[in-house]
């Protein structure tokens, strides 16, 4: 069971920018997970605000490089930070703006002895009031550089609630795991609601295979001001899929790879750039 828990750690630890996933497991106390690890997406097929498939224009970049860690204050106490160290956001026809993206500080406490679920709290910290200019490479007709905001972080306080259950099969080498989450978000941006399942599996006994599935509704209709930037997530509404694999180097010591991607066969995609996110790190955890 144990085997099954350490899979569980790194897979709901590692980052993609919308396919984290969650689970029922808490950190036994004093076990500490670390990881580094690094994303980047490039697309230039938007979806509009009402799910319209925008004509392709130029395509949008963005990378980021984040620390994760867990730390387990106690067998059913886990606390969380994640911390963007450096996110960088452009299209082809901008300059690249960089920044520190929003914090996330959390806990997540098991609310069985017998069984695996769990409640997690998270608050994301912003960073910045959501402003952040990128200059066109380009002079327009009137010989001016024009600026488009490509913000690092949204600006606002969020607060994530997440229940999530996990399942270890007999064998010790497979499980699975389902989550709810609901985003409450200030400075009247709509609520967010998410849900996802995934199954992983250890092969060889060194290599992990896991695949995701998650969702993302509005907890809203009505129609936001601020909606105009997809990087504020207003209106923002996708299924997302994803395939990580992890390799145990040591007992300790793990190579991780994902690819994530999007689809409208769920819910339908709205406010989104669509394509294919890949993402590498290596973890550390005792």
């Amino acid at each position: 069971m144990k085997k099954i828990k350490n899979i569980i750690f790194i897979c709901c630890c590692f980052f993609t920018f919308y396919a984290q996933a969650q689970s029922g497991w808490t950190r036994e106390a004093k076990g500490f997970y670390l990881q580094a690890s690094a994303a980047h997406f490039s697309s230039n097929t938007y979806y509009t605000t009402e799910g319209r498939l925008a004509d392709q224009g130029s395509t949008f970049n963005t990378s980021a490089l984040l620390i994760y860690g867990e730390y387990g204050i106690s067998d059913r106490f886990t606390a969380i930070v994640d911390l963007p160290l450096v996110r960088l956001n452009s299209f082809s026809t901008t300059e690249t703006v960089g920044g520190v993206g929003n914090i996330q500080l959390g806990v997540k406490y098991k609310l069985l002895k017998s069984f695996p679920l769990s409640l997690q709290v998270a608050f994301d910290i912003p960073t910045n009031d959501g402003s952040n200019f990128a200059q066109s490479k380009n002079a327009n007709a009137f010989g001016e550089f024009d600026e488009i905001n490509l913000p690092i972080s949204d600006g606002e306080f969020n607060v994530w609630t997440t229940l999530a259950a996990s399942h270890g099969f007999k064998n010790g080498k497979t499980y699975a795991s389902a989550f709810s989450s609901v985003n409450f978000r200030t400075e009247d941006f709509s609520n967010q609601f998410q849900a996802g399942v995934e199954l992983g599996h250890l092969f060889f006994d060194k290599l992990y295979l896991i695949g995701k599935l998650k969702i993302q509704e509005r907890l809203s209709s009505e129609n936001n001001v601020q909606s105009g930037s997809f990087l504020f997530g207003e209106g923002t509404t996708f299924t997302n899929y994803g395939v990580t694999s992890m390799y145990k180097v040591t007992d300790h010591f793990n190579v991780v790879a994902q690819y994530s991607d999007y689809a409208g066969f769920l819910v339908e995609r709205k406010n989104i750039y669509d394509g294919g996110t890949f993402s590498l790190g290596v973890s550390f955890e005792y």
